[in-house]
C-alpha cells in the first residue's frame, strides 16, 4: 500500500491518497487541494473518496474533486445525513453551507473496500470499524497487511482524542470504540489532523485509550 499525505490548510483535515487511486477524506480548502492533488496524481485518476465522518473540514473539497474525477463518495451508513446539514456537519462554524453530497457506498462495520493488489500480488482491503464517539457514525479503516490504521478524529498521534461535544457526537461510546482498536496490531498510525505516527503506534493508541477514559468515563 502506498500513502501519500496533503495537508493544506490549518483547520483542514489530512487527506492520504492511497495507491495513487483513493481518497480518505477530502479537506476544505478546495483551490490547494486541487493544485496539490495534481503534484501526486492526475486528479481524474481518483477512483473513490472515502470520507471517515461527516465534518465540513473532512468533505468541504469533495464536490470539486469528484467534479474533476467522477469519483464515488463512501461514508458510514449512519452518518450520510449529516453531509445534508449545516449545523452536524458544522459547515455554519467554519463558514460555509453544505454542498450537495449524495454518498454512493454507505458503509458497514466490517465491511472491507478494495485498494488494489499489494507487493505479493495479494488483494489488499481497507477494513471498516465502526468507531462511535466524535460523531456517532465515526469509522476508522484498518490495512491488514501494512497493519496500518486511518482513524479520522477518533484519535491523534501521541493520546490525543477527538472532541466529543458536537450535536452528533456519542461521548459516551469514545471509550469502548478505542477499546476496540487496542485490539488491532498498529504499527502506523495515519490521523485526520496531526502527524501520522510510523512506528510502534499501539502505543499511542493505548495513550488515547487512557485519556478518552479519563475524559469519558
Amino acid at each position: 500500500m502506498i500513502v501519500e499525505r496533503i495537508v493544506p490548510a490549518y483547520y483542514d483535515s489530512n487527506i492520504y491518497v492511497i495507491n495513487k487511486k483513493i481518497l480518505i477524506d477530502a479537506g476544505m480548502s478546495t483551490d490547494y487541494i486541487l493544485s496539490h492533488l495534481e503534484n501526486v496524481t492526475p486528479v481524474s485518476d481518483i477512483e473513490l473518496i472515502i470520507l471517515t465522518h461527516a465534518h465540513y473540514d473532512h468533505f468541504g473539497a469533495a464536490p470539486a474533486i469528484i467534479k474533476k474525477s467522477g469519483a464515488k463518495l463512501a461514508i458510514y451508513e449512519t452518518e450520510a445525513s449529516a453531509l445534508q446539514d449545516e449545523d452536524l456537519s458544522s459547515a455554519l462554524m467554519f463558514g460555509h453551507t453544505c454542498p450537495n453530497l449524495t454518498p454512493d457506498i454507505l458503509c458497514h462495520d466490517g465491511d472491507k473496500i478494495p485498494i488494489g493488489k499489494g507487493e505479493n500480488g495479494e488483494e489488499e482491503f481497507l477494513e471498516v470499524i465502526h468507531t462511535p464517539g466524535h460523531t456517532s457514525g465515526c469509522m476508522c479503516l484498518y490495512e491488514k497487511s501494512s497493519k496500518s490504521l486511518f482513524s479520522g478524529d477518533t484519535l491523534f498521534s501521541e493520546g490525543g482524542i477527538g472532541r466529543a461535544d458536537f450535536g452528533n457526537s456519542a461521548a459516551e461510546k469514545m471509550t469502548k470504540s478505542i477499546q476496540k482498536l487496542t485490539a488491532l496490531d498498529i504499527q502506523n498510525l495515519y490521523p485526520g489532523h496531526g502527524t501520522p505516527t510510523l512506528k510502534n503506534a499501539n502505543r499511542s493508541v493505548e495513550l488515547s485509550l487512557k485519556f478518552s477514559e479519563r475524559m469519558n468515563p
